[in-house]
């Protein structure tokens, strides 16, 4: 592969947002990929969306033009997906009182026990003097508990009432109730029957580990370095790690505090500049292969590089999927990596009214989108502020592929679950700016 020009270096490192350089002659096996970094200015403006007349493509990039609501959607990495489907519109359903065909009985004599029993009443379970009964199929609850008024007055008969903890469904108090709700995800770990334990990988700068929010987090982290830098800061780590595992009880709870995180820091500070080379980033890649993650996080963006791609290649083969973050470049800057690699979960951000964040990068590999506009998380040292890049979306489609790989579900079914469940956000089905849509995190129990 020839060198890149100063020319060419140049209009990469503009397209990044980065300072130009004096010209250089670099391999490009040697190009460093940049932090998909947070941004501050929060004026959403809801993006300049005058390119995005594309047909969507195929979940690989590519685009045939051919947009027939009948097409499947093929992932070329691997995965094969059904036709998405227009998502309903959520349906509530009561939570029953009672159950339907079971009363409790207490005491209930012996001869009137045998009499129940032979009329058709089976006999769940049996507690003291108590007695769980199933209702025979021709009766109702109401019908049987005025029958047995009758036939055994002594006895004490009522429906299998149903008790739960609170009154009414568990609501989100803390800052990132909006961003929950917008991806349906509840704060599962307060309920003590739901263990959603998955183990991430994260690959990104140093992280705080005495920040409040972490005190009680499962987090081990791994420092790489790029030669000749300085350590990286704690600021973007901090704040991506705290998204996921900050502390249930705090007012910005983390989507799965009791996950176990493997976080790598390749990145180093050279003259101001926070940055990986791809020598680093691949070694951190590796490092979450042979750490076996369940799912690899990357809020991190770049050039192409053919190192790069082989170890993308090697996480698919050892079955750990790569949520990455597109870029903040703007909307016509050309795709960065690893996102537009066809393995990879490539996520976009959005404000909190669906609006496309101003400067996300558009394209044919954007999958799925997610809330990274002014999301409140940990900062550096302590405390919390608001945080905006497509770095901030990754953890949410994260933890939805965590979340939808539970009980082993395979990875490719998992990724398919999840864009067929997407809110369709923008032009119907796929498009270049937001993908299959906002992604809908499910249920791990």
């Amino acid at each position: 592969m020839l060198p890149l020009s100063s020319i060419s270096l140049r209009s990469a490192l503009l397209a990044l947002g980065l300072v130009v350089l004096p010209p250089l002659v670099l391999a490009p096996y040697l190009a460093m990929p940049v932090m998909a970094q947070e941004d501050d200015d929060d004026d959403d403006d809801g993006g300049d969306d005058d390119d995005d007349d594309g047909d969507g493509g195929s979940w690989g990039g590519s685009d045939d033009d051919d947009d027939d609501s009948d097409d499947d959607a093929v992932w070329t990495g691997g995965y094969i997906l059904r036709p998405r489907a227009q998502a309903p519109a959520p349906v509530v359903i009561p939570r029953p009182d009672q159950a339907d065909d079971q009363i409790v009985v207490q005491r209930l004599s012996a001869d009137d026990r045998a009499t129940l029993l032979g009329q058709g009443y089976l006999l769940l379970a049996e507690s003291r003097d108590r007695l769980l009964l199933q209702l025979p199929d021709h009766l109702n609850v109401d019908e049987a508990l005025s029958l047995l008024r009758e036939t055994a007055p002594a006895a004490l008969a009522a429906p299998n009432s149903y008790y739960r903890s609170q009154a009414v469904p568990m609501e989100c108090e803390g800052a990132l109730c909006a961003h929950w709700e917008a991806v349906n995800w509840p704060p599962v770990t307060a309920d003590p029957l739901c263990r959603f334990e998955p183990h991430i990988g994260v690959i990104d700068t140093g992280v705080n580990q005495d920040h409040a929010m972490l005190t009680n987090a499962r987090l081990s982290l791994e420092t790489i370095g790029s030669a000749g830098a300085e350590p990286s800061e704690h600021k973007h780590g901090t704040a991506v790690v705290a998204m996921f595992v900050g502390a249930a009880g705090d007012r910005v709870p983390g989507l799965a505090p009791a996950a176990q995180l493997l976080v790598v820091d390749p990145f180093g500070m050279v003259d101001g500049d926070e940055r990986s080379d791809v020598f680093s980033l691949v070694s951190a890649l590796d490092r979450l292969v042979e750490a076996k993650v369940d799912v690899a996080s990357l809020s991190l963006a770049g050039p192409d590089n053919p190192l790069l791609a082989e170890a993308v290649a090697r996480l698919q083969t050892a079955g750990i999927p790569i949520v990455a973050a597109v870029g903040n470049a703007g909307p016509r800057a050309a795709p960065l990596y690893p996102a537009a690699y066809p393995e990879v979960v490539a996520v976009t951000a959005v404000d909190i009214s669906d609006n496309i964040y101003r400067r996300a990068i558009h394209g044919d590999h954007v999958l799925l989108a997610a809330p990274g506009v002014e999301i409140a998380t940990a900062a550096s040292i302590s405390g919390v502020r608001p945080q905006t890049g497509t770095s901030f979306a990754v953890p949410f489609v994260t933890t939805a592929v965590a979340a939808a790989m539970a009980g082993d579900v395979p990875v490719d079914e998992a990724i398919d679950a999840l864009i067929q469940t997407s809110r369709d956000l923008g032009e119907a089905g796929r498009d270049p700016v937001f993908g299959w849509g906002m992604v809908q995190i499910p249920s791990p129990c």
